[in-house]
């Protein structure tokens, strides 16, 4: 038997031939650049015209997730460069950018009012603690490891959190065409300049990379759309009389907001009323906002992170991505920035064009740092209405589309979802249906916000799981020569089931011995599943009858020992767990006992399974024995080996 493969080459460090350590959950050590990546001058020049193309693109969704927040423009770019530097350089996910979200500017936009496009509203001062709160919960989950959790989320859940935040996105878009005084349309030649600015940026995003010439591959669509609205704004607009506004005439970009500087501090161009900050009423709301911006935040970074796993291969690192991006918030929020997380549309331009590492994503907050310092003064040339137009196309392709079809086929009738072709030949159940449409109606109810209908989502599917798990609890009855009345039951036996199974036993009428089975894949899950037992076996002892349960699973005898006090009455035998044999590989003298003991210890963690006798072979399954020796010499081998490291080493 071959108990390890060596690895040889320059690769040995980071390629993983079968898959051992991705399973095992165990993420690959990556450098600067990744695993497998060197730092070659191909890979540097890809990962710096990738960060810069990308930061080009960043930097207008920033801005444009800032009037979201209903805050100032610097607000976002300082947390966005800020954020992705230290996500990009400590995360545990190469490859993935971070910055200024609309996932987060959705949950601030809830919390400060409007005060007019690209001006702070009341109630910003609270942002930046929040923001530190967020950063300080965010440090906990990682220090916990709850980002293991993101596999609770349900598939209907993400969609319907993609497509709340698509339109959560699409709405803020609609103020610019307003006016701050009345709050009405826009009307006149100003208006009809702005959607035409906004069409013209919309239609250069989404074609302009379709052409095919090698220079639009390069060239970001975004900074091309904002380069057409700029001429359109000062070679055709202004000269014919009109005008629309740009970032300077709602929210200029000076000198004095060119640096970050910590919230507290006032000075001619920031200051901010912090007088009512330690107020009772203040800090409910730093704990409620800081709460939903870490869970929304936490949840798209590991949704982000899945998806950039996909494209490249390597396994991630939750809980360190969870801790970059705690560091990140607590410095963002005490230099008054609006935090962020990472950026699921970005990180996917990034990894379908190549990028691999760490490097691109760097380089693009470094890029967004500089032109925020540095090139302020061209930023206030940006019309408005191109922002809203790029922020447009980036709703389009967030927003999933399938699940409208999705939707359709889950209502329509057989005959129907036939007649409409294939695309509505796709029905789930309609409770995730369900779950979608809950979801993403939430995420824009009034009162309510994305991480509210997360959280909604995820109990309806939860419910519903119970549900369904509930109905494949079964029994059956039997009786042998002696008058034994046996009850076998499978399924799951916790809350949902337990009322079922003590409505299944009749103490009064069953003869004076009853005997449970339980099968294999029957397992006590919670408490009420033990006072289940606990009450049957109370009402069987009163009318003096004996009731044992039979084959109680590692998990469920496990549990029921540590709540020995709360089961007294109950009487029951453990699940027997056969074992196979394997010749070939000697213990030490002495190491079968432990083997056993660590065996029954992982079984109590593990999904049972008695092997038939044509079962395939698993390490769960293995007890040793010698080679080519009788059972009277097995017991002292010439030269006894300790491998059982190497034997999980092989068979995993």
């Amino acid at each position: 038997m071959t108990f390890a493969a060596e690895k040889v080459g320059k690769e040995a460090d980071c390629e993983d031939p079968d898959g051992t350590e991705a399973k095992l959950g165990k993420p690959k050590k990556d450098g600067l650049s990744g695993c497998g990546q060197g730092l070659t001058a191909e890979y540097v020049i890809r990962e710096v015209l990738l960060g810069t193309t990308i930061c080009f693109a960043q930097i207008p969704e920033s801005v444009a997730f800032a009037f979201m927040a209903n805050i100032k423009p610097p607000i976002a770019l300082h947390a966005a460069w800020m954020v992705g530097l230290i996500c990009s350089v400590f995360g545990g996910r190469p490859g993935m950018v971070n910055g200024a979200t609309g996932a987060f500017a959705a949950i601030v936009g809830t919390f400060i009012p409007n005060a007019g496009t690209g001006q702070n509203g009341p109630g910003v001062e609270l942002l930046f603690p929040s923001v530190m709160f967020a950063g300080a919960l965010m440090l906990l989950v990682s220090f916990f490891n709850l980002s293991r959790y993101i596999t609770l989320l349900p598939a209907p859940v993400m969609i319907g959190f993609c497509n709340g935040l698509a339109i959560v996105i699409g709405l803020a878009q609609l103020h610019p065409f307003k006016d701050p005084v009345t709050h009405g349309w826009k009307t006149g030649p100003e208006m009809l300049w702005m959607v035409i600015i906004c069409m013209t940026a919309m239609l250069t995003m989404e074609f302009l990379p379709k052409v095919p010439l090698k220079i639009f591959k390069v060239v970001p669509s975004s900074l091309m759309a904002i380069i057409f609205a700029i001429l359109i704004e000062f070679a055709i607009v202004r000269p014919m009389g009109h005008r629309t506004d740009v970032i300077r005439d709602v929210s200029e970009f000076t000198s004095d907001t060119a640096f970050p500087i910590p919230f507290f501090v006032s000075t001619d161009a920031v200051s901010y009323d912090l007088s009512d900050i330690t107020s009772g009423a203040s800090i409910r709301k730093i704990g409620v906002q800081g709460l939903l911006l870490c869970l929304v935040g936490s949840i798209e970074s590991l949704m982000t992170s899945e998806v950039v796993e996909s494209f490249v291969k390597t396994p991630s690192d939750g809980d360190r991505t969870v801790l970059a991006m705690g560091i990140g918030n607590l410095l963002s929020g005490f230099f008054g920035g609006m935090g962020g997380n990472a950026m699921i549309g970005l990180s996917t331009v990034n990894c379908l064009n190549g990028g691999r590492g760490r490097l691109g994503p760097s380089v693009t907050a470094l890029g967004i740092m500089i032109c925020t310092m540095g090139a302020y003064p061209v930023l206030n040339f940006i019309p408005v209405a191109a922002l809203a137009g790029i922020m447009l196309v980036v709703v389009l392709h967030t927003f999933k589309w399938f699940s409208l079809s999705l939707i359709a086929a889950a209502f329509l009738p057989l005959s129907l979802r036939k007649q409409f072709g294939p695309k509505f030949e796709r029905k789930v159940p309609r409770l995730e249906v369900v779950v979608i449409v809950v979801v993403t109606v939430l995420s824009n109810w009034p009162g309510s916000n994305i991480a509210y209908a997360v959280g909604a989502g995820v109990a309806i599917c939860a419910m519903g799981y119970a549900w369904r798990s509930s109905r494949s609890f079964e029994w059956t009855v039997s009786y042998d020569l002696k008058g034994v009345k046996y009850y076998d039951i499978s399924g799951p036996l916790f809350f949902a089931s337990a009322n079922r199974f003590v409505k299944v036993l009749d103490p009064d009428k069953d003869p004076d011995c009853v005997e449970v089975r339980f099968s294999a894949s029957t397992s006590l899950m919670d408490y009420s599943a033990m006072e289940a037992m606990h009450k049957v076996a109370v009402a069987y002892h009163a009318k003096g009858k004996k009731i044992t349960f039979h084959s109680l699973c590692p998990m469920s005898e496990k549990m029921i020992q540590k709540a020995s006090n709360l089961v007294k009455t109950l009487e029951y035998t453990p699940m027997q767990i056969e074992s196979r044999t394997v010749k070939g590989i000697t213990p030490l003298l002495g190491e079968e006992a432990e083997i056993e003991d660590r065996h029954r210890e992982e079984a109590a963690a593990l999904p049972v399974r008695i092997p038939s006798k044509d079962a395939p072979v698993g390490i769960e399954d293995i007890r040793v024995e010698g080679v080519g020796q009788d059972n009277a010499a097995k017991s002292t081998p010439e030269q006894p080996v300790s491998c059982m490291g190497k034997l999980c080493q092989g068979l995993f």
